[in-house]
């Protein structure tokens, strides 16, 4: 199975492909909270967008953490993230839940609902400097992968199925957005 997934490469590629689309979107979401008064609906359709994409990334990085600590040889020879990312990771992870599940909530709430709007924001405040550390520290690596990601002739097995779960999220994030956009537009601020 791991040689028709591409192993170690696979799952990198895989995670920095996933990592460039979460990327563009949060640019688009960033947008939104620096001009939240107009752009609340767009705020929370992005939001929707980003989670399946998220949930794929959460996945692939769950995978590899799950195989290093199990002992694959594959994996343990690729090596752990550095001291400070490692650290980091649980904080970032439950930051960018937290962000998300109040997010939800506060839509499907219908309106401004204090205590959960106060959480969402702190999370999110908590979240984007967790986060900060966490892009710049990957960004090289990023840089690194994508000719490789990119370049038919170098690889690893199990691309069109990676290509289809990216895509999938991404189709599956719009299709979330238009399929809650009567709760989106309803909401009152």
């Amino acid at each position: 199975m791991r040689d028709r997934l591409g192993g170690t490469d696979g799952n990198e590629i895989h995670t920095v492909t996933t990592a460039v689309l979460l990327t563009l979107l949060l640019i688009a979401e960033g947008v939104t909270v620096i001009w939240m008064g107009g752009l609340v609906s767009a705020h929370m359709f992005i939001g929707l967008a980003l989670i399946p994409p998220l949930l794929l990334k959460l996945a692939s990085v769950g995978y590899r953490f799950v195989r290093y600590y199990s002992g694959s040889r594959a994996y343990r020879a690729k090596g752990p993230p550095r001291l400070l990312l490692r650290v980091l990771a649980p904080v970032l992870v439950l930051t960018t839940l937290l962000v998300f599940i109040t997010g939800v909530v506060l839509m499907a709430d219908g309106h401004k609902a204090g205590t959960l709007l106060e959480v969402h924001k702190v999370s999110f405040i908590v979240w984007g400097v967790v986060f900060g550390v966490h892009f710049i520290a990957y960004v090289p690596q990023v840089v690194r992968s994508l000719p490789e990601a990119w370049s038919r002739a170098r690889r690893p097995a199990g691309a069109g199925l990676r290509g289809m779960l990216l895509a999938a999220s991404a189709g599956g994030g719009v299709a979330l957005g238009l399929a809650l956009l009567p709760t989106i537009t309803n909401w009152r601020a």
